[in-house]
């Protein structure tokens, strides 16, 4: 297993599991990410429940697959490469149903605002929450390749640089926002 996979697997795990648990930490957290959801008018208000959780679900599994998928290709244990390449499958997939909703979104010309990382979301969902989307599919396809194509044990060292690699490019993906707003052009307010 290579070590660009287990980068790959912990950088998920730890996308996926914060979305995830942000969502649940609280009754208002939860609140935004499903009034955000209604906003994007993608899923009927009868759904919208079902849908909301089912999203908020899915997160958690994928998490939790991906995290064990990691200890596994860490340690070289056995069965790590089909457990590695089912977390980095589901993952995918439900990587493609967010990346596919917010393109509608934004082609639809929607307002709505991502609460995908928390309550105090301010940013509607535009083409930085596509990339966002569309670079973690790609970074999952690409772990489904390498997991496919060599395996063995990996270097103890190595593979606990891979692990804080992608949890430190996993903290930049989740504060994108924030690092947009950075970034953004300050706009003077009328009469100064």
């Amino acid at each position: 297993m290579t070590d660009l996979v287990i980068g790959v697997l912990a950088l998920t795990a730890c996308v996926y599991g914060t979305s995830s648990l942000v969502k649940l930490v609280s009754r208002t957290s939860y609140r935004a990410f499903r009034d955000g959801l209604a906003e994007t008018k993608l899923v009927p208000r009868r759904l919208l429940g079902g849908v909301a959780v089912a999203l908020t679900s899915g997160e958690a599994v994928v998490a939790v697959l991906l995290a064990v998928g990691t200890v596994l290709a860490v340690t070289n244990a056995p069965g790590s490469v089909p457990v590695a390449a089912a977390a980095l499958g589901c993952g995918s997939v439900l990587g493609a149903v967010l990346a596919a909703g917010v393109a509608v979104v934004i082609r639809s010309g929607t307002r709505a605002t991502c609460a995908c990382f928390g309550a105090r979301a301010s940013r509607p969902i535009g083409p930085s929450h596509l990339a966002r989307n569309a670079f973690l599919l790609v970074l999952m396809i690409v772990g489904l390749i390498g997991n496919s194509v060599r395996h063995g044990k990996p270097d103890t060292g190595v593979a606990i640089v891979a692990i804080a690699a992608g949890a430190v490019i996993a903290l930049l993906i989740i504060r994108l926002d924030d690092l947009a707003d950075l970034f953004a052009p300050v706009h003077r307010e009328a009469g100064r």
